[in-house]
């Protein structure tokens, strides 16, 4: 009961530390949701607290990953690893909503094209696309279409792209995302112009500049003039594209940095090198060691012909490239050894989260053997009483009915010692004797094989094991044969004595196992003898009993016949 105590704790206290942990986890993907659209970053916060998420259970390591999805587009936060995603994919593909379903499709995407495995992701679009427009998930379909268009554009396939950028413009339309559907307008018109079709790119923003002053978005109005500065810049229209680099820069909510870049390259093209010079000192007061700020002082005095100072510049700008390309090489070797470090933790943690079920399930093992064993044993033993109960009924039955007919025989030797000569009674007498004689002989016999001792022998000399010589008749078994032939014969060891005094512990002890009627081969078993010394011991008592001359009759026969009478 004690194994069984501690066993149930165990088990208590592992189911207790895990259902804390879930709930723990669960508040957390609560919170984070509630903050995922107003305060991304807060959200992002608190899903970075959950640091084991493969350990989650399939639910709500979804949950996790949707929720790190959204945070992504909002606070541009790192995309979580592919295999989570898989994980999340595949609970989706059975509990998900279709938009959950092509969402996270989408998603996984991502996650293989963060690890530039591009032909992985685009098989993943164009699944979640396919899908998406089967369940008619226009909205989603239109982000799916956008991610296409991004990977078609740096693998240098202008003409995918333009059709994806006008595939998710339509899908945005039919969604009724007006937000959307302007920035991708405003995506297909970049494509466009670096395509160098100005014409369609300046009547595809025209319709994107249009949706935005009707929604009158800060941001998306910085976003129109942005892409109609960098679309002008590009066609060599340097006074429209210096027009709406400002007005950019007014609309900038950060300060306008990368856009006074744009606008100081714009001038540098145009030839306004004392515009750029002047936009450029106010540069250098946010940074002076950005590398655009280096390489425009180094093309300004290499047009004003001052080629010592635009050498001085272009070194450190060379300088500049060679920091990067070894802080880029640092960088890709961190996150490296960041992902080699997390996909061994991850390993360890499945090891370790195999073994924990390992344990789990030997310990309901162990606690099912218990219970199977503890019942088992409870049955066993009430069953063994209940056997041994009617076992004592029978015994003591057969003893009364043994003392009844001994008081019936007494009473009839008496009958005879003083009956008259009366043949026919003395004949009636002398019947009745005989058949309670036998009746009683046979009570004997069936009290000895009724004994508990005699089933005892009979099993072990059945269980006898091959090569096993020890005996099996050990002492404790020896008494309670003695004690049992004493009880249903009570006057054979009086009457082996009184016919022969000489005889030891030893041969009476066997006289008491040879009258139970076991064979030579039996015995020797139980005396772990081999057969012929057992023939030897039968023909050494049967000679100190006087009875050697009487070949023909067995050992058995002379005890019965002369000693049980």
């Amino acid at each position: 009961m004690k194994a069984l105590f501690c066993l149930f704790a165990a088990l208590l206290l592992l189911t207790g530390c895990t259902n804390r942990e879930t709930r723990h986890e669960s508040d957390l993907l609560e919170a984070a949701g509630r903050l995922i659209q107003e305060q991304p970053d807060s959200a992002s916060r608190l899903l970075t607290k959950i640091h084991r998420p493969e350990e989650m259970d399939d639910r709500h390591l979804a949950h996790w990953c949707m929720l790190c999805g959204k945070a992504t587009g909002f606070a541009h936060t790192d995309t979580i690893p592919a295999y989570l995603w898989k994980r999340a994919v595949k609970w989706m593909e059975r509990n998900g909503k279709p938009e959950e379903r092509a969402l996270a499709m989408l998603y996984l995407g991502r996650a293989y094209a963060e690890d530039g495995k591009y032909d992985k992701a685009m098989e993943i679009y164009m699944e979640a696309l396919d899908f998406a427009q089967k369940h008619r998930e226009n909205n989603t379909a239109g982000y799916i279409c956008t991610y296409m268009a991004d990977l078609y554009s740096s693998g240098n396939a202008p003409n995918e792209a333009i059709k994806k950028r006008t595939e998710a413009t339509t899908f945005f339309t039919k969604a009724k995302n007006h937000k959307s559907q302007a920035y991708a307008l405003k995506n297909l018109a970049m494509e466009y112009a670096f395509a160098d079709s100005f014409v369609c790119a300046e009547n595809v923003m025209k319709q994107a500049d249009s949706i935005a002053r009707m929604l009158n978005i800060q941001r998306l109005n910085y976003s129109m003039a942005n892409a109609y500065a960098n679309i002008y810049n590009l066609e060599g229209r340097y006074d429209l594209s210096e027009k709406y680099f400002k007005k950019a820069i007014s609309l900038d909510t950060k300060g306008g940095i990368q856009d006074s870049f744009g606008l100081t390259y714009s001038y540098l093209a145009a030839g306004k090198l004392t515009q750029a010079k002047e936009l450029a000192g106010r540069l250098a007061m946010h940074d002076s060691a950005d590398f655009r700020l280096n390489d425009i002082y180094a093309i300004i005095y290499k047009a004003e012909g001052d080629y010592k100072r635009a050498l001085h510049f272009r070194e450190i700008c060379y300088k500049t490239l060679d920091s990067l390309a070894s802080n880029q090489y640092a960088s890709n070797m961190s996150k490296t050894k960041h992902w080699n470090g997390k996909s061994q933790i991850r390993k360890e943690n499945e090891e370790l989260k195999v073994i924990r079920h390992r344990l789990l399930f030997g310990l309901f093992i162990c606690l099912g053997f218990l219970i199977s064993g503890r019942t088992f044993f409870i049955y066993f033993k009430r069953h063994t009483n209940i056997k041994m109960q009617l076992q004592k009924e029978q015994l003591i039955a057969l003893d009364n009915e043994r003392a009844e007919i001994a008081a019936q025989l007494t009473d009839i030797k008496y009958k005879l010692e003083t009956a008259q000569r009366n043949k026919d009674e003395i004949t009636d007498l002398q019947r009745q004797f005989t058949l309670l004689s036998e009746r009683y002989r046979q009570l004997q016999e069936q009290r000895l094989k009724s004994s508990a001792i005699y089933k005892k022998l009979i099993s072990l000399f059945k269980k006898k094991q091959p090569g096993n010589n020890k005996p099996l008749l050990v002492e404790k078994y020896w008494k309670q044969l003695a004690a049992e032939i004493c009880k249903t014969y009570p006057d054979f060891r009086l009457a082996l004595f009184e016919r022969c005094p000489n005889l030891s512990e030893e041969e009476w002890k066997y006289c008491c196992l040879h009258i139970l009627g076991f064979d030579g081969n039996d015995e020797a078993i139980l005396l772990g003898i081999m057969p012929s010394s057992v023939w030897m011991k039968r023909s050494r008592i049967k000679q100190k009993l006087g009875f050697s001359e009487q070949k023909e009759r067995s050992l058995h026969d002379i005890l019965v016949k002369n000693f049980l009478s």
